[in-house]
């Protein structure tokens, strides 16, 4: 993986600075550029020159973290300057809080459109920035970007813990109970489903042979939202990742959105959204002849 340029996002709050220092921070760890952009509606009062503010941010970044740091002051269409930025990034971070319904721009919501279109990650920061990532959490579903996902995630913070997790889809077994299959054959397909479960897992952590010990694995069964929320505290995970097909607003409606859900049900950690084209496989989990993600594995 190679993290070359990372776009943060900043309307000066208070959690927007901690996703500008977490920004920062994983650009000096790889070695990469960083471009902030000042994306706010409608600029406070008090603020009479926000780009004079965001180049004084830059140069405090930059001295803190030792990154070269760009600066963006955008045309006020939020989410067509934030898309047409990430076009050029191979990371972008964005915070939890200040686009979520009700907050601070009720009518516009520029978080969930980013995670649906943005051409590359996204990073959602909701804590501050207190070091690098220590544990991170990623669900897997075992198709074709779960490999690419896992390396993904475990080259971000190459110092981290990682935790594999995934969850067991329960639709099988309730149509055997439905067909009024004996306990005994619902007890059996149910050791082999987790005993797949767990090969598959310790494959996917074959990606890592040389940290193999700080690699682990976690499976649930049922709800996936739930069980990570419920597996990310309880195993003190500072990021959750996970992999995203590209789907229509639409079809995000009717069947909805994993980070959406995660973000509105209180997930506590931040969250890592990898668009599954970025890791080189389309959305019917075909690997292309020649892949064009930007993220090479």
């Amino acid at each position: 993986m190679r993290i070359q340029n990372i776009l943060a996002l900043t309307d000066f709050s208070i959690q927007a600075e901690h996703g500008l220092d977490r920004a920062a921070a994983l650009a000096a760890a790889h070695g990469a550029r960083l471009r902030i952009l000042y994306a706010c509606e409608t600029p406070p009062l008090q603020l009479s020159d926000p780009m004079a503010r965001l180049d004084q941010r830059a140069r405090q970044l930059a001295r803190r973290h030792g990154v070269e740091v760009g600066t963006i002051g955008g045309t006020g269409r939020l989410l067509e300057d934030g898309l047409t930025e990430a076009a050029h990034a191979d990371l972008l971070v964005a915070h939890g809080r200040m686009y979520r319904d009700g907050y601070v721009l009720p009518r516009r919501q520029l978080l969930y459109p980013l995670l649906r279109r943005s051409p590359c990650p996204v990073l959602v920061v909701q804590r501050p920035w207190l070091g690098a990532y220590a544990r991170v959490l990623v669900s897997v579903d075992f198709c074709a970007a779960s490999r690419p996902l896992v390396r993904y995630a475990g080259n971000l913070e190459a110092g981290a813990a990682l935790e594999l997790f995934h969850a067991i889809d329960t639709h099988d077994e309730a149509r055997l109970r439905s067909a009024e299959a004996s306990a005994a054959a619902v007890q059996a397909y149910r050791r082999e489903v987790q005993q797949y479960a767990q090969q598959q897992l310790y494959r996917l952590s074959d990606v890592f042979e040389a940290r193999r010990n700080r690699v682990g694995t976690l499976i649930g069964r049922g709800d996936a939202v739930r069980h990570l929320t419920v597996q990310q505290e309880r195993i003190g995970a500072d990021l959750v990742v996970l992999g995203q097909e590209r789907r229509s607003w639409l079809i995000d409606w009717v069947r909805g959105s994993v980070p959406r859900k995660l973000l509105s049900g209180g997930l506590q950690s931040d969250l890592l959204v990898v668009p599954h084209d970025c890791l080189g496989v389309w959305h019917d989990g075909r690997q292309p002849a020649s892949p064009t993600g930007r993220l090479p594995v």
